[in-house]
């Protein structure tokens, strides 16, 4: 449809005359408000809202609000990262200034007791290098017996 089939179209809507819809619209919005509509008003508006929202002008500006609307959250969550990225390298800084004091010069850790020292397996000839190996599992235990109570003796309660 044409903008000037619109034109007339629109031109016949606004000719028309209200329909109680519009009558009973226009009342309901002066007891919601308090404001007194213009009845013709109303009745365009009603007749005309629909084709507004689908109009290539609407469309257009619906679609640059939501552009702005993404730059704005785009720049929002970049100044974010921004400040906590700040924040995060002052703590860091911090933390490295309190550690620096409180840590003491290296010293060696104390010796623990050490095992018994075990003979040293030969060593094989030099091999290719091949993937590590998983750690040996320590030999299982022979499962533990359950040694029996000694028997009772009777009490003079039990006789």
């Amino acid at each position: 449809m044409s903008k000037s089939e619109n034109a007339k179209t629109y031109a016949e809507r606004a000719a028309s005359e209200p329909t109680e819809l519009h009558r009973n619209f226009a009342e309901w919005i002066k007891e919601q408000t308090g404001y007194e509509p213009d009845l013709k008003t109303v009745q365009i508006v009603c007749a005309m809202r629909m084709d507004f929202q689908r109009s290539e002008e609407n469309q257009s500006h619906l679609a640059d609000r939501k552009a702005a609307a993404e730059a704005k959250r785009k720049k929002q969550a970049a100044e974010k990262k921004a400040r906590l990225e700040k924040q995060l390298a002052a703590l860091q800084a911090e933390l490295a200034k309190e550690t620096a004091g409180s840590m003491p010069a290296e010293t060696p850790a104390p010796a623990a007791k050490k095992a018994p020292a075990k003979k040293a397996a030969p060593v094989a000839p030099a091999e290719p290098a091949k993937a590590p190996e998983a750690p040996a599992q320590p030999k299982a235990r022979a499962p533990r017996t359950r040694r029996t109570a000694a028997p009772k003796t009777a009490t003079p309660a039990n006789k």
